[in-house]
């Protein structure tokens, strides 16, 4: 008789990531119903939603939806992120949640919570979602106002996660870290736990408005030192940025610009049906069409990106310190026009990532050290 050998959760991740990546299956989705949102957040990368709004009528019907679902799952999408804008702000959002659930789907939803209502509660319940993944702004109205524009939406964003913890539902909370809330990192951290946020995360990435370059949006990064100060305030954080950077510490480099999995196991399709190797690069957009669905596309168009070389003097993929870095190809030419070319600020913050790792695995190998029993030696 033959034995399975145990195996850890993370080798069979490990695995399973390198066997779809092997095949290019489009394992993992990011499904952006619409681009309006109830807020008008001051740092979107959306742009003004006054213009979001105009474009209501472009946007993918259900039933259009629905087809786009039946296409990705036919290709072997396994998760998939609802996201916008807000998702909810479409009165089909249940409709579409529930049909890509029992499609077989393993849905994360991206919102505010502020749509969250009892009905969707029980959607949820009745269909749980992998995940529910909430932005908070602020601890306060006066801080979280300030960013969202929108008077009396923080006493709904609190009425709608109270919904979901309430209902047992499973949700983790992230702030976009910026000089209008840097202050309150800590009591929005707090405030995590005491809603029953199964997580808190900070992220300092600001990028300018994708529609017209506006780069207003910039305006309100926190100095690099300080922001990667607050990202790892928690010690999770810096805790997961160590066994990330020891995992690929030996990741080997070769000279495609686009490393990562833009286009082999991942994809993006946005409002309008267009589907992109994923949601930041969108220089590199295609239709989907009647004659040439997610099928056609991945198989060829979508692939594409995976062949453009990196030129001779770009030196981000054998950079040492490649391990703390946020930064991709996409978000280079988001911001300076340029895939090949990261911006500074990206790169100071990835220096003080780095400086704090290494800080911290020579004070836990110090630790070990010292731990270590006396060893004295063997008797010949």
């Amino acid at each position: 008789m033959t034995f399975c050998s145990a195996v850890s959760e993370a080798e069979w991740s490990a695995a399973f990531r390198r066997k779809v990546a092997d095949q290019r299956v489009p394992v993992s989705g990011f499904l952006e119903l619409t681009s309006r949102c109830n807020l008008k957040c001051l740092h979107c990368y959306l742009g003004p939603q006054e213009e979001q709004h105009k474009k209501r009528a472009q946007e993918m019907s259900t039933e259009r939806v629905f087809e786009v679902i039946d296409q990705i799952c036919a290709e072997g999408c396994l998760y998939l992120v609802i996201s916008g804008g807000d998702p909810m702000v479409r009165r089909d959002f249940p409709e579409i949640y529930k049909y890509a659930r029992e499609k077989g789907l393993i849905v994360t939803v991206f919102c505010d919570g502020i749509l969250v209502t009892d009905s969707i509660v029980e959607l949820f319940k009745e269909y749980p979602p992998f995940k529910v993944d909430i932005s908070i702004y602020g601890a306060t109205t006066e801080t979280y106002e300030g960013i969202t524009r929108v008077p009396g939406s923080f006493a709904k964003f609190l009425k709608g996660v109270k919904r979901l913890a309430d209902g047992g539902i499973s949700f983790c909370l992230k702030t976009v870290l910026m000089t209008l809330n840097k202050h309150e990192v800590q009591a929005m951290r707090a405030l995590a736990d005491d809603l029953g946020s199964t997580s808190f995360r900070v992220d300092s990435a600001i990028f300018p408005c994708l529609p017209d370059n506006n780069r207003e949006p910039l305006d309100l990064r926190v100095e690099a030192e300080e922001a990667v100060a607050l990202e790892l305030s928690d010690n999770d954080a810096l805790v997961q940025w160590i066994d990330y950077s020891e995992r690929y510490s030996d990741m080997k480099t070769d000279n495609r610009l686009y490393t990562c999995g833009a286009g082999v196991t991942n994809f993006y399709i946005d409002p309008y049906g267009n589907a992109s190797p994923c949601l930041m690069t969108t220089n590199h957009s295609f239709a989907m069409t009647a004659s040439r669905g997610f099928g056609d596309l991945w198989s060829k168009e979508l692939m594409q990106i995976q062949k453009i070389e990196a030129g001779a003097d770009y030196a981000c993929n054998s950079c040492e310190m490649k391990t703390a870095c946020t930064g991709c190809p996409a978000f280079n030419f988001q911001e300076t026009g340029h895939e090949d070319q990261a911006p500074e600020y990206l790169c100071e913050t990835t220096r003080h990532r780095w400086a704090a790792i290494q800080r911290a695995q020579a004070e836990q190998a110090q630790k070990t050290q010292l731990h270590e029993p006396n060893r004295s030696p063997s008797a010949g």
